[in-house]
């Protein structure tokens, strides 16, 4: 299927978006996710994934996202993992639980944070359509199926790494970014992407710090017409 997609979120966003810049002709068989499509199945999410995953937020749309986004990470069906609000400097950000350094690699437990603080940058969770949700939350899958590889050793290593090294945090996000287009979550990361460069309420400082790090609009497209079927 041909699909001519323009992601002018101006509309979807109301007066926090401003004119779309980027067009795009990707010829691949891609869908979206609607909010109004999932809204009845979180009963059977939950029942889906079990004790092993836990969103501990009131949010019904944030907490959809989340199990709509696992979907496509089979790999992590066995992960023990958490969703969490929190007043953090960053948008969403996915971790080991700090017990790591005490349990092997296939008993460790992890989390993803969603920012609730919409004062810190400008770029608030809510401010997000659905189907952009689940492709954030399916680039911060992303880092856990990666840490899910290493070693507690590797681990700290990369930890230290990442902390201290500009290059270390790029090729980290642009490999996430383009895992969480191999695993079929493309245009979900593109939509968010595209938000996230149009959005008048997010910070100038914010904007140009992370756009360093993070494939841009265009590098999405090219990877996924790559991996199209």
């Amino acid at each position: 299927m041909r699909l001519l997609l323009f992601l002018c979120l101006l509309t979807t966003f109301g007066s926090y978006a401003q004119k779309c810049d980027f067009q795009f002709d990707i010829t691949c068989d891609t869908s979206k996710f609607d909010f109004a499509d999932y809204k009845d199945s979180l009963a059977f999410y939950e029942s889906l994934f079990g004790r092993k995953k836990d969103a501990k937020i009131d949010d019904e749309k944030l907490k959809l996202a989340f199990y709509v986004a696992l979907r496509y990470y089979p790999e992590l069906n066995d992960a023990n993992l958490n969703l969490n609000l929190k007043s953090i400097n960053t948008t969403m950000q996915a971790q080991p639980k700090w017990t790591f350094i005490f349990r092997t690699k296939e008993n460790r437990g992890y989390q993803i944070l969603i920012n609730r603080d919409n004062t810190i940058n400008g770029m608030y969770y809510k401010d997000l359509s659905f189907n952009s949700l689940v492709g954030w939350i399916g680039h911060e899958l992303a880092h856990i199926l990666d840490y899910s590889k290493k070693d507690n050793g590797e681990m700290i290593a990369f930890i230290a790494d990442y902390v201290t090294s500009k290059d270390r945090v790029r090729k980290t996000e642009t490999r996430a970014d383009k895992e969480t287009i191999r695993h079929g979550l493309g245009i979900q990361l593109l939509d968010g992407v595209t938000f996230f460069h149009n959005s008048k309420r997010i910070s100038h400082e914010y904007r140009e710090r992370k756009k360093n790090y993070y494939l841009s609009p265009e590098e999405i497209v090219a990877e996924i017409k790559q991996h199209c079927d």
